[in-house]
């Protein structure tokens, strides 16, 4: 009897202690009662062995995560007075670059309710002032940068070309009131430049050649660097050589391209001679000098509105010099034809 007696107390020992093991395991765990961690921490961690005591650890550290991010997620999501509520900041992001996003191409039919603008053009006049395309609304309206967000009439009258802020409206004025011409490398209508393909820039270089050619302009202002990209594109498959000051008529075409997005190029347009279809004297323009200026669109907001006015004026101060003090010896001299 003594013995099964010694036997049960030992079985209810091991039992008791197999309870108070798991009873310690258990609060130690339970990451949903927090008001029992001090105490928990305090009653037991000198009884636990050290690989308990980091399960403690690691456990309430890792409790603690989701509290963490939904603190966060309600600040996100809190309300201010008057404010309503607020944007998370990938939501913010991700609208940001959305905005951002180039419009892909469309084809001449998606604009083919919009009619192409009307070049202004004369013979002999101090710059020619060429746009991409024109945009939706200078096609509805029939004016050249007709936007109200477009800069070139401000960037126009604030580098001195024009005494005064002209309206879009007044376009066709420029040619015998400032001796300014308008036109366009391509003359289909879209809402972005962009909408346009790489291939109808291309084909409509030559057809930009031709007007230069008949009116022949002392300068010629691209409006746009994507203008000049694709001009000069085809000007090295035309170029005739290097100038005779420029070095050894072996140097590779690539050499001589520009280095510059902006202002004046290392190009000319080269015309044969001909007598003045006016006054039959030596008046005749025998070439084009190339300058080229951002775009004036207010979408482009790399250049803003006084650097775009700094260039305009540098053009200005060049069209107010003589012909005959500007050395353009050394510029790539292209041969163009009527």
């Amino acid at each position: 009897m003594s013995f099964e007696k010694d036997r049960d107390d030992e079985n209810a020992s091991v039992t008791e202690k197999f309870r108070e093991s798991i009873s310690k395991f258990t609060l130690i765990s339970t990451p949903c009662q927090p008001q029992l961690d001090s105490a928990v921490a305090t009653v037991h961690s000198s009884e636990l062995p050290t690989l308990r005591r980091s399960f403690r650890v690691a456990a309430t550290v890792k409790s603690r995560k989701p509290e963490v991010k939904c603190h966060v997620d309600a600040l996100n999501n809190s309300t201010s007075p008057g404010k309503g509520k607020r944007k998370a900041p990938n939501a913010i992001l991700s609208k940001n670059a959305a905005k951002k996003l180039k419009r892909g191409y469309a084809p001449p039919e998606a604009y083919a309710h919009l009619s192409p603008l009307t070049d202004y053009l004369a013979y002999g006049l101090d710059v020619v002032f060429c746009g991409i395309n024109p945009g939706c609304m200078s096609a509805k309206r029939g004016h050249h940068f007709a936007h109200p967000s477009n800069h070139f009439w401000k960037c126009l009258h604030q580098s001195g070309f024009t005494p005064r802020l002209l309206p879009p409206s007044e376009d066709s004025s420029l040619p015998k009131t400032f001796n300014i011409g308008l036109t366009d490398l391509v003359d289909r209508p879209s809402s972005e430049a962009s909408e346009l393909s790489c291939s109808e820039r291309v084909s409509s270089v030559p057809i930009l050649l031709s007007k230069l050619a008949l009116h022949r302009p002392r300068f010629l202002c691209l409006v746009g660097i994507s203008n000049w990209e694709i001009l000069q594109k085809a000007l090295l498959q035309m170029t005739t050589g290097p100038s005779k000051a420029s070095g050894s008529s072996g140097a590779s075409k690539a050499s001589w391209a520009s280095e510059k997005n902006v202002g004046l190029q290392p190009f000319k347009l080269c015309y044969p001679t001909i007598a003045d279809p006016v006054s039959d004297t030596s008046s005749n323009i025998s070439e084009t000098l190339l300058f080229v200026v951002p775009s004036t669109s207010g979408l482009v907001t790399q250049y803003q509105l006084p650097a775009k006015v700094k260039l305009f004026a540098q053009l200005k101060s060049l069209v107010d010099q003589p012909q005959s003090e500007l050395d353009t010896s050394e510029m790539k001299c292209i041969a163009i034809s009527a």
